[in-house]
């Protein structure tokens, strides 16, 4: 199984949720988080933001079926008017990690 957290941003959100809902990923958590990559932030006239809001969504996959998810992600989190835009920066990220091991609250089923 893999974890994936894809920071985006929030106006991306909905449009990436329903996509991969159109590609059978149902199950994911999200939350709003605050942060800045390499463009360290953005300043508007006087005023320098350094943390910019963003979105998280945090998915678990089996191995198989992360290449797909990652990829629905990209084209849906990217901005531009198509899905072969460039994006911009800013658009997020996305990590993949191991998980080793899940457990059911309800019924301590390991999974």
């Amino acid at each position: 199984m893999k974890l994936i957290r894809a920071i985006i941003r929030p106006e991306s959100t909905q449009r990436v949720i329903e996509a991969l809902e159109e590609n059978g990923i149902y199950a994911m958590t999200r939350m709003n988080v605050t942060g800045r990559g390499k463009e360290m932030g953005i300043t508007q006239g006087t005023v320098r933001y350094s943390e910019m809001p963003k979105e998280m969504l945090m998915i678990v996959l089996p191995d198989d079926a992360v290449s797909k998810a990652v990829i629905v992600i990209e084209i849906a989190a990217r901005t531009g008017t198509t899905k072969f835009a460039t994006g911009n920066v800013g658009d997020g990220k996305i990590f993949v990690t191991d998980v080793d091991e899940s457990y059911v609250l309800r019924t301590g089923e390991k999974q």
